[in-house]
């Protein structure tokens, strides 16, 4: 059974002495087996702080993540540790969803069959789309139909470049290479041109995203009548 000292774990956890302490008197990382005047620390203690490391790699703070570890050690349901147990009935329940919504990739299905946190294995699988998947979650949002609702949202977008990157990319890059000598000169140049062209298309995509989604969000006028009682 592995041992380690606190120099020791702190090295395996590719992390400081301070912190393994702090993490202690913070209440994340149990007591070591105190012998003579040294304290020896064991794979649990290891495989705890590489699970803070990674929690406070996705923003974290110590406060949360101890509520988080706590649930955790009480052996609370993963819904329970997500804070998800509760949520009230959305107008998108899975029932509902599962009409429309695409089939999970398989590590998502994975990571909802298993017992460790499914928001993890996506922020590592989709870091992009992490921070709207965590939000919805904390918003109250059931995890699975998170899941669901993000890919439905990267599938349309899979289908939009699918739809018009070809022709965007050729008319704005591709077709002057296709004139050109095709040098390595050229070549450079139809990667910068390449690089120029994703640049702005994803700005004009995120330009008309957000005024569709801005016109989604405004509030409905006042009846006339309400206006003019005013």
């Amino acid at each position: 059974m592995a041992e380690y000292t606190i120099d020791e774990l702190a090295r395996a956890a590719d992390t400081t002495v301070r912190s393994v302490r702090v993490y202690h008197e913070r209440g994340l990382l149990p007591s070591p087996d105190v012998r003579g005047r040294i304290g020896y620390y064991g794979a649990n203690h290891l495989e705890r702080l590489q699970t803070i490391s990674r929690l406070l790699s996705r923003g974290m703070k110590l406060n949360g993540i101890r509520e988080l570890l706590e649930a955790w050690d009480r052996g609370d349901g993963l819904a329970d540790v997500l804070g998800v147990a509760d949520a009230p009935p959305t107008a998108d329940a899975p029932d509902q969803l599962e009409h429309h919504a695409p089939e999970l990739p398989g590590y998502l299905q994975d990571a909802l069959a298993s017992s460790d946190d499914p928001l993890d294995a996506y922020r590592l699988n989709n870091p992009r789309c992490w921070d709207l998947a965590s939000r919805l979650v904390d918003a109250g949002l059931p995890v699975a139909v998170t899941f669901e609702l993000v890919e439905r949202l990267r599938t349309d977008a899979e289908r939009l470049a699918d739809d018009h990157a070809t022709e965007l990319f050729y008319h704005l890059a591709g077709h002057t290479y296709e004139q050109s000598e095709r040098t390595s000169r050229d070549r450079a140049k139809l990667e910068t041109d390449l690089a120029i062209t994703r640049l702005i298309v994803t700005r004009a995509l995120d330009e008309l995203v957000g005024q569709a989604f801005e016109r989604r969000a405004e509030l409905p006028a006042p009846p006339a009548n309400h206006r003019a009682s005013q």
